[in-house]
């Protein structure tokens, strides 16, 4: 029931998906319902393109606490959630797989391989559900009024995905292709290229440690800037230098064990940025006028909360946790 969550229950549903809901985490299913009910489905704000700014409004069908009322039937699951919380929903979602599902991780890094093989591994060697990682997440979304509304910022142009077993990568990519309204999905081979692909934890890291190298416990800071508008070449530096090393193990890699794929399948983070924010980036020139220029990263500002005189930064937040 986050941020993604709310997005694809009326995205899915627009499109005439028959879309439930496994939701286990304290009241969070039967909340959720109520809020649906009462807002007569969750409303999407999509500004994805800034000259034609539109809504529209989806209802799931099913929302529990119980996987037994929503996994059954369910021919793709979608599981979009930090990977801390991947044990508890596939042990969830395990005893009720349909035969053929196949579950989709987005994102797909953190180790969700490596949790998907010691709970699903059994179902995947048995060809009972194939579980496929994604990068990067599709969207760039916010709650504005939880379970009723949320902000659509970004819906990428195109994806890679590494596949359980790796076999059905190329079928799982053609499923999400459907899914996402005909948009480019590459299968890339050995599920360590999505470990070692392009997205946050390479865009996150550098640019934390660029507005904030210099905390110390307890510092007040003036303001809450905005993460990405803000962007410095700094923060590009930094990213660059984690860029470079990404690239480097996946080539060395993909040298010493062929088979494992092929260098160019992981790319580097500008070029990366460019491909899945094609058409709402104004400025190519430099990773910072990427990042700067980007309509998919306007509005959103830096893990803090508020203190008494300012801003602290908030080490509970997800980009640290």
């Amino acid at each position: 029931a986050g941020n993604a969550a709310h997005v694809f229950i009326a995205y899915f549903s627009d499109q005439g998906y028959d879309v439930t809901v496994f939701a286990d985490f304290k009241d969070e299913a039967e909340r959720l319902k109520k809020a649906q009910d009462e807002n007569g489905g969750i409303t999407v704000h999509d500004r994805c393109d800034p000259t034609n700014i539109r809504e529209y409004k989806g209802v799931a069908s099913v929302i529990s606490n119980n996987a037994a009322d929503s996994v059954p039937q369910a021919d793709i699951i979608i599981v979009a959630l930090p990977s801390f919380a991947l044990q508890g929903v596939f042990t969830g979602i395990k005893p009720h797989l349909k035969q053929g599902s196949t579950v989709f991780i987005m994102p797909g890094q953190g180790g969700a391989d490596y949790v998907a093989k010691e709970i699903l591994g059994e179902e995947c060697r048995s060809g009972k559900c194939t579980v496929a990682g994604i990068i990067p997440m599709p969207l760039n979304c916010r709650i504005t009024d939880w379970g009723k509304r949320v902000e659509l910022a970004a819906l990428k142009a195109c994806y890679d995905l590494a596949a359980i077993p790796a076999a059905n990568a190329p079928a799982a990519a053609s499923k999400l292709s459907a899914l996402l309204a005909g948009r480019t999905v590459n299968a890339i081979g050995n599920y360590v290229g999505i470990a070692l692909h392009a997205s946050n934890p390479n865009l996150h890291p550098g640019r934390l440690y660029s507005l904030f190298g210099d905390n110390t416990e307890g510092k007040v800071y003036p303001e809450n800037p905005l993460f990405y508008e803000t962007w410095n070449d700094d923060s590009s530096e930094w990213d660059q230098k984690i860029s470079d090393e990404r690239k480097l193990i996946w080539e060395t890699i993909c040298k010493l064990k062929p088979g494992t794929g092929e260098p160019h399948q992981v790319p580097h983070l500008k070029p990366y940025l460019m491909a899945i924010y094609e058409g709402q980036v104004a400025d190519k020139s430099t990773m910072t006028t990427v990042i700067k220029t980007c309509d998919g990263f306007k509005g959103f500002r830096c893990p803090m909360k508020q203190v008494e005189g300012g801003w602290q930064v908030d080490f509970a937040n997800r980009y640290f946790t």
